[in-house]
């Protein structure tokens, strides 16, 4: 017992009579140029690039071009998930807005202005100005910084936690849930 106590002590920097001071921390902390700005947080860079499957993508239907888009799935009475088959996407390109099928979610219906334009919304799934769907809004890609729409629901409680496949440096990055 007092073995595994030693090996703790050492590893924390505690002894056994009480804390000790640490002369140099086990792991730098970050350079603040290694952080990236996100809508609601200051994040810790995503590491090296990961490449996107753009087997995945699939076609604007206004533009032609393939992009990243979202699967719809609904809640089922069971209390799982299901997808529906359909997909949600708002064109990086040409900014054109496709709901496949609305996900009514506590964080959609919490959602009172949109994202893109700042309009009241009304009961409709998408604004009724500019046609963003609930849920979806702009962000900078930490990588290239090409600024494009992203299924963000948690915004509405001012979590930026978000999948971004970005369609100019075609790198993956993956904001951490802040909640």
């Amino acid at each position: 017992m007092r073995t595994i106590r030693n090996i703790i002590d050492k590893m924390f920097g505690v002894a056994s009579s009480g804390p000790t001071k640490v002369e140099q921390p086990l792991i730098d902390p970050p350079e603040r140029s290694e952080y990236h700005q996100l809508p609601g947080s200051l994040q810790w860079s995503p590491g090296p690039r990961v490449p996107v499957d753009k087997t995945t993508w699939q076609t604007c239907e206004n533009c032609g071009r393939s992009i990243p888009t979202e699967s719809d799935w609904m809640v089922v009475e069971v209390g799982g998930i299901e997808e529906t088959g359909t997909v949600t996407y708002v064109c990086p390109f040409c900014s054109h807005c496709h709901v496949g099928t609305p996900l009514w979610n506590e964080d959609t219906r919490k959602q009172e202005t949109c994202h893109e334009c700042g309009t009241k919304l009304d009961t409709g799934y998408q604004c009724p100005n500019c046609s963003f769907p609930r849920g979806w809004m702009r962000v900078d890609c930490p990588f290239c910084s090409n600024r494009q729409p992203v299924f963000a629901p948690h915004w509405v409680d001012g979590c930026d936690c978000f999948g971004l496949e970005c369609v100019r440096c075609e790198s993956v990055f993956s904001s951490l849930c802040i909640c």
